[in-house]
C-alpha cells in the first residue's frame, strides 16, 4: 500500500501495483519492481560475477560507512546520490583484480582535489599504529587551494579483512605535524590491517583522495 503526501498533487510513499514510490534528496522518485525469469534468478556467468562483487564491496564498505559518509561526501554532493552510493560506484569501477577480489592498494576512501599524502609510512608500536608522512603544504598543484593546507587534518583508516572490523581517526593532527598515531586496540601477532590515510580541510569543504599506506603485521 502506498500513501500519498501533500495531496493528490503531491508524491507517494511505498507500493502501488508495479512501482514503488519514495523521497530522495528532496526529489519524489519511482522505480518499477523488478520481474526476475526464471533465468534471471540463476544469472548468467557475467551476471553471477557482478552480483558476487557487489556482494564483496558491500561487506567492505558496511563497517567502513562512518568513515565513508566523511570522505565521500562532497563527491555525493556533487553528483546527487548518497556517499555510500557513490563510495561503492567508484569502487566497484576500479577496485576489482582480474580474479573478482577486492584490490585493497586500489579502494578509495575519500574523494576529493586536495593535494594526497605524500612519503606515508607506518609502523607499530604495540597496539598502534604510528602513521608518518611529509608535509606538502607548500607544494600545491591546484591554485584553488592554495593557503593553509598546513592546517588540515589527517583522516586515518585501518582495515582487518578476516574479522571485517575497522578503526579511524577523522579530524587527526595537521598536515604540517606529519605524525599521527591511530589505537587498533585489538591486535595480536600475526594481524594483518590494510591502511589509508587522507586530509581534510579545516572547514571540511575540500577533501583529498586517499592513499593507501598499505599492509601492515603486528
Amino acid at each position: 500500500m502506498a500513501i500519498i503526501t501533500g495531496g493528490i498533487n503531491g508524491g507517494f510513499i511505498g507500493k502501488a501495483g508495479s512501482v514503488v514510490g519514495y523521497c530522495q534528496h528532496g526529489k519524489w522518485v519511482m522505480r518499477g519492481l523488478p520481474r526476475l525469469s526464471p533465468k534471471n534468478k540463476k544469472g548468467s556467468v557475467d551476471q553471477n560475477i557482478c552480483r558476487s562483487k557487489f556482494s564483496k564491496m558491500q561487506y567492505f564498505l558496511g563497517p567502513i560507512l562512518p568513515f565513508i559518509r566523511i570522505g565521500f561526501n562532497l563527491e555525493a554532493k556533487r553528483k546527487g546520490n548518497t556517499a555510500h552510493n557513490s563510495a561503492k560506484s567508484w569502487n566497484m569501477l576500479n577496485a576489482f583484480d582480474e580474479n573478482g577480489e577486492i584490490n585493497y592498494s586500489a579502494v578509495r576512501v575519500s574523494s576529493g582535489n586536495l593535494p594526497g599524502a605524500a612519503d606515508v609510512a607506518v609502523e607499530t608500536n604495540g597496539n598502534e599504529l604510528v602513521f608518518s608522512w611529509r608535509d606538502n603544504s607548500n607544494e600545491v598543484p591546484n591554485p584553488e587551494h592554495t593557503g593553509l593546507r598546513e592546517i588540515d587534518q589527517v583522516m586515518l583508516l585501518a582495515y582487518n579483512s578476516q574479522f571485517n572490523v575497522i578503526r579511524f581517526v577523522m579530524s587527526g593532527a595537521r598536515r604540517s605535524a606529519g605524525r599521527e598515531v591511530l589505537n587498533i586496540g585489538w591486535s595480536k601477532p600475526g594481524l594483518e590491517v590494510h591502511t589509508w590515510i587522507s586530509f581534510i580541510a579545516d572547514d571540511r569543504q575540500s577533501i583529498a583522495n586517499s592513499t593507501y599506506a598499505g599492509i601492515v603485521v603486528f
